[in-house]
């Protein structure tokens, strides 16, 4: 996807529904059915105007939309962490997958317990808590909206489009290093 062609959609309350190609962002907004919440910087150049481009719009109506689960894989793990490690920070073109609480340590493999990680962090980790290994989580790792999974992979513009997603991302992830590092000498003595 070329990320410049690309606008997020936001249903009137803010939540993310789609991806669409700039032409069709923009009819929406000619046809008043949706605003510019935040545009691209770049500008369109007619005979007689000159538009910026929408990057984010929002529509003016609610549509309902059906909730639909997204399939648990290694590769949806990836999208959702927008292939970054999640203990260095750093974009990975051949990443793993790491479980937060180690399977020997009963943890599940579940949305909530595996991150994406870099070979050099699930080495230094292993097979250990966070707070045996003394690493800390970049984000609080959570089931994606299906939209994320089936929508943006590959869209350059996710990164401009965060805020969108998670709001109290940053909160969450304090608080999942704590209840993890909280937790953990719990689970293992009932382990």
């Amino acid at each position: 996807m070329d990320s410049d062609k690309h606008v997020l959609l936001l249903n009137s309350t803010f939540e993310p529904l789609t991806v669409l190609r700039e032409r069709r962002a923009l009819k929406l907004i000619f046809e008043k059915k949706a605003y510019v919440v935040e545009d691209s910087g770049v500008f369109l150049h007619t005979v007689r105007h000159k538009l910026k481009l929408p990057s984010v719009v929002q529509l003016l109506y609610y549509v309902k939309k059906p909730y639909k689960k997204p399939k648990f894989s290694k590769k949806a793990i990836f999208i959702r962490d927008n292939f970054r490690c999640q203990y260095c920070k750093t974009y990975v073109s051949k990443p793993t997958i790491d479980h937060v609480i180690p399977k020997s340590k009963n943890g599940p493999t579940t949305w909530t317990n595996v991150v994406t990680a870099c070979h050099k962090c699930n080495n230094k980790k292993g097979d250990r808590t966070l707070k045996e290994s003394g690493m800390k989580l970049l984000k609080f790792p959570q089931t994606p909206k299906y939209i994320i999974i089936h929508g943006f992979s590959g869209t350059k513009n996710i990164k401009k489009w965060e805020k969108y997603f998670n709001p109290g991302e940053q909160k969450k992830s304090l608080t999942y290093n704590a209840h993890f590092s909280a937790a953990l000498p719990v689970l293992e003595q009932n382990a």
